[in-house]
């Protein structure tokens, strides 16, 4: 999809990038990380020509991109960035619109297309639709920023450090949501991070670059086990384990979970002896609370789950091993229930389960 071949750029006697060569696949989440400085934006940057090389190729599709002028070639490739960008006059929808409308779309078309795309990023069109910048969050602004970015649906997305100036738990969120728009659109993605661990979490591969070179160019779990080198080996740290769990999905380990059912009547199900507690879900299969079944009392009070806190207190089955433990540190809980997106309860993780896979 992405080819880089010998790519080098020069600002007078600076070399910011000295020949890249790299290749991005098809449907694949590419992430540049490295030192300030080291050309990860330059690089990004040259992919929709905002940034001529000096030398090398870039290819898209097997088509030279200096062959392509530059104002089609941008508007067939999604580009965010951290800033976002967002035009401050036009509303929303306006700004979600604006590819599509210079690409000569129905207004009906248009008005549709944002309409899903703000589903899409978890934003309500009916409230959002009609907002200005100004009246949005940072993190809001951030989802606005890939919704348009996706708006023409290109095949190519281009991101430069998308969710660095949001709080941390909007970044994990945001995260989150990448991960699972990814999933459902399967665009190829290359993303400028300076974080490790979010290139960790996020990329199908990673480019670590230094003073504009590439030195290593690797799936997240090789980058992790084998680093090249002493600079590889410095910048990823010694926490390489707790990195690799972060590519772990809760999926892969959590098990079933004990539950009683919650009826007019009380709780319904099988009280066993040999469990100190069980999770409580309505006649929908829907986590509610928890109770202390207390060795096979037959009548256990319960402890509801207030449903603002259900999403501090649970997990979906697609987040990371890192944040189950994240969660259970952070709540001193040795489990987390494990939810799908209808609130029902799937199974639940534990922090054995956990300590069983890094020990791998």
């Amino acid at each position: 999809m992405i080819q880089l071949e010998a790519v080098t750029k020069r600002y007078g006697d600076t070399l910011a990038v000295d020949e890249l060569s790299l290749e991005v696949r098809s449907g694949e989440v590419c992430v540049l990380v490295g030192p300030s400085g080291c050309g990860k934006t330059t690089t990004l940057r040259m992919i929709n020509r905002l940034v001529e090389p000096t030398a090398g190729r870039i290819l898209v599709n097997g088509r030279d991109t200096s062959e392509s002028r530059p104002e089609l070639l941008r508007r067939s490739i999604g580009y965010a960035i951290q800033s976002v960008g967002l035009f401050s006059h036009l509303t929303v929808e306006q700004n979600i619109g604006i590819v599509p409308t210079i690409l000569g779309w129905e207004k009906s078309r248009i008005a549709h297309r944002v309409s899903d795309l703000l589903l899409l990023v978890g934003l309500d069109p009916t409230g959002y639709a009609a907002k200005y910048p100004s009246q949005l969050s940072g993190g809001e602004a951030q989802r606005v920023g890939v919704a348009r970015a996706l708006a023409a649906d290109p095949p190519i997305l281009l991101m430069d450090e998308p969710f660095g100036a949001v709080d941390p738990l909007t970044r994990e969120r945001l995260q989150q949501q990448f991960l699972a728009i990814q999933r459902e659109l399967n665009k190829t993605i290359v993303l400028v991070t300076h974080d490790l661990d979010e290139a960790i979490r996020l990329a199908g591969r990673v480019a670590i670059m230094r003073n504009g070179r590439l030195v290593q160019y690797d799936t997240p779990e090789a980058l992790l086990a084998n680093p090249t080198d002493g600079f590889v080996r410095s910048f990823v740290g010694t926490d390489r384990a707790l990195k690799r769990i972060s590519r772990i999905p809760v999926a892969t380990l959590m098990k079933p979970a004990y539950s009683l059912r919650r009826d007019a009547t009380g709780l319904v199900g099988p009280v066993s002896e040999l469990q100190k507690y069980a999770w409580v879900t309505d006649d929908d299969g829907r986590l509610v609370g928890w109770t202390e079944t207390r060795g096979g009392n037959e009548s256990p009070s319960i402890s509801e789950i207030d449903p603002d806190e259900l999403e501090r207190i649970t997990l979906p089955a697609y987040a990371s091993a890192r944040e189950a433990l994240s969660r259970m540190l952070g709540q001193g809980v040795r489990s987390i229930p494990v939810i799908d997106e209808s609130l029902k309860l799937i199974g639940e993780v534990t922090l054995r389960d956990i300590e069983e896979v890094t020990a791998e």
